[in-house]
């Protein structure tokens, strides 16, 4: 019966293990699906009519800025039901007069041949916000307009300042990434701004010379790309020694004409400068061959936008939602730059990220912590299963292998002993002992007092027994005694060392019992070359000693 309940107790611990990590298991599944599930907005309900959103952007949508800018804008517009329309403008390379005027006419057609009418136009980067404002009352009207990716502080404000107009300028960390270049490069005296002239980087250094206003001992150089034919543009950046640190702020076209993408023109730096740090000042990935630095984030910007926009589609007026102008950042780093200029990731900004990272412990625990954390529950859970599974099993051979009451060997355990060693033909003594008028003892002191006088025989029994001689309880006052190893040959001795343990009587509750004890012995192979013969020749010593008074011991090979 105890046995069935264990095993009804465990199996309700196994139970409940499986049923926390289970718990936990679903618990990581709806943290996981609700972190990466993306929920579109046209299909939460069909009997509400999305909002209708034009989305102008400066570049087209091969330029790295602008995915990041409209990944950002979407998630901060969350779960509204909207469509957006996205026109491009490609300024990169259709940016005269001219062309800025046949945009117009293609957007002004498009507009009138659908019969367009837009509940919020987003303007993403100079181009556009310019654009937006001139053709505002003819193409938009009074239609609440949201900016953002505007590198010009002063176009920003002066647009905010209209009605229904708000947005984002584009505040880059120079302050910030100062700091960082005299941390990360004390012996570096000279900052190099890289920059060109189209709008963007126009917008920029005006921001930088701002920020030297601030560091009249700033010392820098300007290195402007659309002055200098490309061949030029290489010799000036090789002969950048190691005491300069360029401030990448924009580069997409040199003095000959040439276009350059984000990741070509980062690739052409890279190439044309010998072992010079360049910290960007904006996060566009470009490549594993920038140091990298605090860098204005386009998709946390574009959130941000989003997040603006949802309000004002919600009833709030735009005149309410103040200009953006903190730096909206990201740490962002290459671990192959890093590795270049010796720098440790200790040294960078807390929670900064590292393209191409070495592994590192602790990131990856941050990063996975929560699937990581599942698995450590399921181990300990399991550990704990097996340090108990494995509790029960010693508690259950104890109560196999060891007798209930005087806590030594029973007889299953001397057997299981004695089948190992006849199997394997190993030398062996056996002796049986018995308790000298155990029955008297029983009927004059009682049941209870027998059982007691029985342990304190297993105690005693205990304290002579050794690697090589075991004692085992085999039955009501009988007792079994295992001689193996070098104490084979010292079966008589033992048995004289028994005889000497018991002189002393027992004592139980005050009464002092005196024990004797009969015992008998045999060995294998020396008394007989059957083995399992070997306790029937202990049998007859031990009668032997009965019939002769008791109170002693016989080896069979003395009869």
């Amino acid at each position: 019966m105890a046995r069935q309940q264990k095993d009804i107790s465990m199996s309700r611990l196994l139970s409940c293990c499986i049923l926390i990590a289970c718990l936990f298991a679903m618990s990581f599944c709806m943290q996981y699906s609700n972190k990466y599930t993306k929920v579109h907005a046209e299909s939460v309900s069909t009997t509400i009519t999305p909002f209708n959103i034009l989305c102008i952007c400066s570049y087209n949508y091969s330029y790295q800025t602008v995915p990041q800018h409209i990944q950002g804008l979407e998630a901060g517009l969350g779960n509204l039901s909207y469509e957006i329309t996205y026109e491009n403008m490609d300024t990169k390379r259709y940016y005269e007069a001219d062309d800025i005027e046949k945009f117009h006419d293609y957007l002004a057609y498009k507009m009138d041949k659908i019969d367009a009418s837009y509940d919020l136009i987003f303007l993403i980067d100079d181009s556009a916000l310019r654009f937006g404002i001139n053709y505002r009352e003819e193409l938009f009207g009074d239609t609440p307009i949201v900016f953002m990716g505007i590198n010009s502080f002063s176009d920003a404000s002066t647009s905010s300042a209209l009605p229904d107009v708000t947005g984002i300028a584009e505040t880059l960390d120079f302050e910030a990434n100062y700091d960082l270049m005299q941390s990360l490069f004390p012996d570096r005296d000279e900052i190099v701004v890289l920059c060109d002239a189209s709008n963007t980087s126009t917008g920029e250094y005006v921001e930088f010379l701002k920020f030297t206003e601030k560091h009249p001992d700033l010392n820098y150089s300007v290195l402007n790309a659309s002055y200098y034919t490309q061949k030029g543009l290489k010799r000036a950046l090789n002969e950048l020694d190691e005491k300069k640190i360029i401030f990448y702020l924009d580069f997409s076209q040199d003095g000959d004409g040439n276009l350059y993408t984000i990741k070509s023109a980062a690739a052409f730096v890279n190439e044309n400068t010998n072992h010079v740090p360049v910290i960007r000042l904006t996060m566009v990935n470009c490549t594993d061959n920038i140091l990298g630095g605090i860098s204005y984030s386009y998709t946390a910007a574009g959130e941000v936008a989003g997040k603006m926009a949802a309000k004002i589609l919600n009833g709030v007026d735009a005149d309410n939602i103040p200009l953006v102008t903190e730096t909206i950042t990201e740490s962002y780093f290459y671990q192959d730059a890093l590795d270049e200029f010796g720098i440790s990731s200790a040294k960078l900004p807390l929670d900064s990220t590292i393209a191409d990272e070495h592994f590192n412990l602790i990131r990856y625990y941050e990063e996975n912590a929560l699937i990581l954390n599942l698995i450590l529950l399921i181990i300990i859970l399991l550990f704990v299963i097996i340090v108990i599974q494995a509790k029960s099993n010693r508690q259950h051979e104890r109560m196999l292998n060891n007798d209930y009451l005087t806590q030594i060997p029973n007889r299953h355990y001397i057997n299981q002993k004695l089948t190992q060693l006849n199997s394997t033909f190993t030398p062996y003594g056996l002796a049986m002992i018995d308790i000298d008028y155990f029955k008297h003892i029983n009927d004059t002191y009682g049941h209870l007092m027998g059982d007691a006088l029985l342990k304190e025989v297993g105690r005693r029994f205990a304290g002579i027994a050794t690697k090589n001689i075991t004692f085992a309880r085999i039955g009501g006052d009988e007792f079994m005694m295992l001689i193996t190893g070098s104490e084979i040959d010292n079966a008589e001795k033992i048995c004289q060392k028994i005889r000497k343990v018991f002189e002393f009587p027992i004592t139980i509750d005050k009464q002092k019992i005196t024990v004797t004890l009969s015992m008998g012995c045999a060995l294998y192979p020396s008394d007989i070359n059957d083995p399992t013969q070997i306790m029937a020749l202990a049998d007859k010593a031990l009668y032997y000693v009965k019939e002769n008074g008791r109170n002693g011991y016989k080896l069979f090979s003395d009869l």
